[in-house]
């Protein structure tokens, strides 16, 4: 049988009994209950911000080497981007005190959670292939109908491609899919879970020296 015995130090005093140094904890945070928010909140911003600066580390590589199972090239970096800027804290007390982080760009979903894409208006996406993109990545088209001399054709594989006649040669520049499959792979709930312990150790720890040195 193993015993666990658990301590507490504040203000220079420690406490064999843990639940009584955390009682007296409490009752000084009572006493400063302002002050005490407002570590809670820098404590907070530093976390998010965190949060959201290794996502950007994590999804930074340039496309597409930067794609794999987990990770996400960066092209036009609006995604990350938005999650940079959404870091927000708001809230005076205790029980006001509000992080938020998130997206507004309408894709961040389903690279947080994966999901299958259908089209809604015709009967196929069009997947660009590396013809229709620029070195980043992006579409050199807003549609498929903006190249000229198009024509769709099935490839020797098998797959339906929309291409281009450019002089005697052929360019494929999108395959045609029914449907598609998009793994999750942001990792913004993986980032906050994987943080959290460590944020409320850190908050714990600040807010005590806080109030260590205004005793």
């Amino acid at each position: 049988m193993t015993t666990l015995e658990l301590s507490f130090e504040f203000k220079n005093k420690r406490f064999g009994d843990a639940a009584a140094g955390l009682k007296a904890f409490s009752d000084e945070l009572k006493k400063d209950w302002d002050g005490s928010a407002k570590v809670l909140s820098r404590e907070l911003k530093e976390f998010l911000d965190q949060v959201a600066q290794a996502l950007s580390s994590r999804h930074g590589g340039g496309w597409p080497g930067g794609t794999s199972a987990d990770t996400l090239s960066k092209r036009s970096g609006a995604l990350i981007d938005s999650i940079l800027r959404s870091v927000t804290v708001t809230g005076q007390t205790f029980d006001a005190i509000r992080g938020t982080i998130g997206s507004d760009v309408p894709y961040a979903a389903i690279q947080e959670f994966g999901g299958t894409i259908v089209p809604k208006n015709s009967k196929y996406l069009c997947i660009p292939l590396p013809a229709a993109l620029d070195s980043s990545g992006l579409p050199l088209q807003s549609s498929p109908r903006d190249w000229p001399n198009t024509f769709v054709a099935r490839s020797k594989a098998g797959n339906l491609l929309i291409f281009q006649r450019r002089g005697t040669s052929i360019i494929p520049l999108y395959v045609l899919k029914s449907s598609v499959t998009i793994p999750p792979r942001l990792g913004l709930k993986k980032t906050l879970d994987a943080g959290l312990p460590y944020f409320v150790e850190r908050a714990m720890d600040q807010m005590v020296a806080a109030l260590n040195k205004g005793s």
